[in-house]
């Protein structure tokens, strides 16, 4: 609302001022009647700003490495820059989720999941502090219970469509519940190429995990035997496909599983963008914890790869628990005992 400061003070006799003056005040009046026409209520006011919502979260997860100098590492084979396509981790809020595979994809995570220490899981990277971390989404405490999830844009390079060898999914996760959300199966990854593609990873009501390839019309459906998975236990699930004979694997803890047909299932339809933690934007939600998801385009793990990562929990590479070489860790030192004493730099003087 505007008016004339003028106003305020007492109005000179002067003919031409008492004019200007009146003048002001209609103007004044016709300005306000234009700005109040405009709201939808004339009780309302309207800010020039934008509301917006903002929260500050603060974690106090503290780990340590002691490195003793004498353990070999070696590096990994992902990121490879090739068979990778997609790597995700559950260690960070935000909007954007880091691309741990190196392409720069858009990983958007949706709602407010929540950022928690991952015990009992043991990345083997730690020797002290929090273990491993995970993402919860979906809590009930949650006000976007059930609206939470990671979707990560479309591209030619994580479709099912086109591939020539085959594919793999690696997923460590941990539930908390069963139940069909919204009518649909809780969903660990989904992904629909379109009417003749697509791939599910989905947890049935009685604790199967199902494993359904969709490639160009036909579908390759293996499932877990009921009671197979347990709530609250982090899991290690790989789900290969093979075109060649069309065979499909599920390795649950680097035990490759008995399988049967599940039957078909109903595809999710709204958009080609992959989920993970969900079937798609409004149903088959998963209430629980997200370490770890990864696509291995043009390439079947074999059961030995997967023994491999099931000891190093990193890679699909032979390298030790504990051994393998991450970048961005470092160490300040480590005491390796007396060093010389007084005896003097002979022998004698230093420890074995």
């Amino acid at each position: 609302m505007s008016f004339d400061l003028r106003n305020i003070r007492e109005i000179s006799n002067e003919p031409q001022a008492k004019f200007i003056n009146q003048l002001a005040k209609k103007l004044a009046k016709f300005l306000n009647k234009n700005q109040t026409d405009k709201l939808e209520s004339k009780e309302d006011l309207y800010s020039a700003g934008q509301d917006i919502d903002t929260v500050v979260k603060l974690h106090s997860f503290e780990s340590t490495n002691t490195f003793d100098f004498l353990t070999a590492y070696y590096p990994p084979l992902e990121p490879d820059g090739d068979k990778l396509k997609i790597w995700v981790r559950g260690t960070n809020l935000g909007n954007t989720l880091k691309d741990w595979a190196k392409y720069g994809r858009t990983i958007s995570l949706h709602g407010d999941a929540m950022l928690l220490d991952g015990t009992p899981f043991d990345s083997g990277i730690h020797t002290g502090g929090t273990k491993s971390i995970a993402l919860r989404f979906n809590r009930p405490t949650s006000e976007n219970e059930n609206d939470e999830y990671i979707r990560i844009v479309d591209s030619s390079d994580i479709r099912v469509n086109g591939i020539t060898t085959g594919v793999s999914y690696f997923i460590r996760f941990r539930v908390f519940a069963f139940d069909t959300q919204g009518s649909f199966t809780r969903t660990l990854i989904a992904k629909y190429d379109d009417a003749s593609n697509g791939v599910l990873i989905q947890i049935t009501s009685d604790g199967r995990l199902k494993f359904i390839i969709k490639r160009a019309g036909t579908e390759y459906r293996v499932q877990t035997d009921a009671g197979e998975l347990a709530t609250n236990i982090v899991y290690d699930a790989w789900c290969t496909y093979a075109n060649s004979g069309n065979v499909s694997h599920i390795y649950i803890n680097n035990v490759d599983k008995s399988l049967t047909d599940p039957g078909s299932p109903t595809w999710p339809t709204l958009t080609p963008d992959m989920f993970i933690m969900t079937r798609e934007i409004d149903d088959g939600h998963i209430y629980g914890d997200l370490y770890d998801a990864r696509m291995y385009r043009e390439k079947v793990v074999s059961s030995t790869e997967v023994g491999y990562f099931n000891t190093n929990k990193w890679t699909i590479a032979n390298v030790p628990y504990g051994a393998v070489m991450l970048s961005d860790y470092w160490a300040t030192g480590y005491t390796i005992g007396q060093g010389y004493t007084t005896t003097g730099y002979t022998t004698a003087g230093y420890d074995t």
